[in-house]
């Protein structure tokens, strides 16, 4: 299916979680070049204010890489909302997934990006991929594309039997963004995505109203515990120790939906990465959003300039140009159709209702009850 349009209560929580997400960017999360120098920084407690300060730079070490990893999605939807986990619960919720981050370069505004969702084969007639790619979206910065596959494991003959894709101009992108690995290494979206970052936000000071502490977490036994000096004010966040500065831990806020929770960590190349975690972005009461849990399962470094940031179109795919409207179809082989129409009509028969005897029959078996009846009354041999 054709990803379904954002409603006002899934845009809220898009708009409030990428808004907060941003104010963290250029308030409290790791820099690039800080995640770079390993200067003592481990073992160095850092005010809020420098700790604040030093973080306005965007983390970049993720540039360059795949990751790979499992996701379990919890999905909540009210009444005439959904989200896009919601809308894909059977192919972008639930499996394993490829993440690849590409670099900056000179001649564009975009960073290519992949991102590719594989789940259990649930019996697809036609292929024997397993884990099946389900999902995909990738785009080199020019153009976007993005894949729905369309499940015929039950499928009876009544339905499409094409999957979806989409081709648009520049980043065109649904799912990248609302990934919760995504928002827990990501802390400047607009570089990616080719937006404008907002430019009046200002650095300010909080003095003695903000504290850091040593903190022993589970995922860093010397972790940072940000937090304010008023008794009466509840905010605080946990951060790894340098030279990374992850946010391992933040509640969320009474006003806002954004959640993170990372309990474990792993390293690559000498740099640290969630491990396991879950990201929340629920609405206020809880009701509206979802809340997605990762298990990263390994990082590779990849060759920006040669890597397929596109895949082809699966056969079976009807896709559609946005640009002219223009839909071309990638057909089937002549084998994967006719495994396709063996399967749809086994199901058909399969649940296909039994006839049930109907009154005419039993009027039937009754005439010809009556009629044995009376012939054999007839004909009985009777004494004198």
């Amino acid at each position: 299916m054709p990803p379904s349009f954002l409603s006002r209560s899934t845009m809220r929580v898009v708009r409030s979680s990428i808004s907060l997400m941003l104010l963290v960017s250029w308030c409290l999360h790791p820099t690039g070049s800080l995640a770079q120098s390993h200067s003592n920084a481990e073992n160095e407690l850092l005010s809020a204010d420098d700790l604040r300060r030093t973080q306005m730079v965007p983390r970049t070490y993720f540039y360059g890489k795949e990751f790979r990893y499992k996701i379990e999605t919890e999905s909540r939807t009210g009444d005439g909302g959904a989200t896009f986990y919601s809308g894909h619960l059977d192919t972008g919720a639930n499996g394993v997934r490829t993440l690849a981050i590409g670099k900056p370069s000179p001649h564009r505004s975009y960073i290519p990006v992949r991102l590719m969702h594989y789940q259990e084969n649930p019996g697809e007639p036609h292929i024997d991929d397993d884990p099946l790619l389900t999902y995909f979206e990738g785009t080199n910065g020019r153009i976007s594309h993005s894949f729905d596959r369309k499940l015929l494991y039950n499928f009876e003959g009544r339905k499409r039997v094409t999957s979806f894709g989409n081709e648009s101009v520049g980043y065109g992108l649904s799912a990248f963004p609302l990934d919760p690995l995504v928002f827990l290494l990501v802390d400047d979206l607009c570089a990616i995505i080719g937006c404008e970052p907002p430019d009046d936000i200002e650095f300010v000071a909080m003095g003695d109203k903000l504290q850091t502490e040593w903190f022993e977490h589970e995922a860093d036994p010397k972790a940072i515990r940000m937090s304010t000096t008023d008794p009466d004010d509840p905010f605080y966040a946990v951060y790894t120790s340098g030279p990374e500065y992850l946010l391992l831990e933040q509640p969320r806020p009474p006003d806002g939906p954004l959640q993170i929770d990372i309990s474990e960590l792993m390293i690559f190349d000498g740099l640290r990465y969630p491990k396991k975690a879950t990201y929340q972005a629920l609405t206020p009461d809880g009701t509206f959003g979802y809340i997605c849990s990762i298990e990263m399962l390994d990082i590779r470094e990849i060759d920006v300039h040669n890597f397929e940031w596109i895949p082809p179109w699966p056969a079976g795919t009807e896709w559609m140009r946005e640009r002219d409207r223009k839909r071309t179809h990638v057909p089937y082989s002549d084998a994967q159709l006719a495994s396709i129409q063996q399967h749809a009509l086994a199901n058909a028969r399969a649940d296909a209702p039994q006839p049930k005897p109907s009154w005419f029959f039993y009027l039937n078996l009754g005439l010809i009850s009556l009629i044995i009846a009376m012939a054999v009354y007839r004909f009985w041999p009777r004494s004198n």
